[in-house]
């Protein structure tokens, strides 16, 4: 069974929402995350968008 949750918007690539090449590392992957996480969180005004496309593309890719 694979792990695919509904895109927060149509035709999101997981890949490009995290900016990791498609053969990225799950090291590489979470980073990524972390970074764009802290970019998201440190934006009061605009950043709910942006978490909740990096937590989706971070579970479509690092999923079970």
């Amino acid at each position: 069974m694979t792990w695919d949750p509904p895109a927060p918007e149509p035709g999101l690539d997981p890949y490009r929402v995290l900016e990791v090449h498609p053969e990225a590392r799950p090291e590489v992957i979470e980073a990524a995350f972390s970074v764009l996480r802290e970019i998201a969180c440190a934006d009061e005004e605009g950043g709910g968008p942006l978490l909740v496309r990096i937590t989706w593309a971070r579970r479509v890719l690092l999923g079970p």
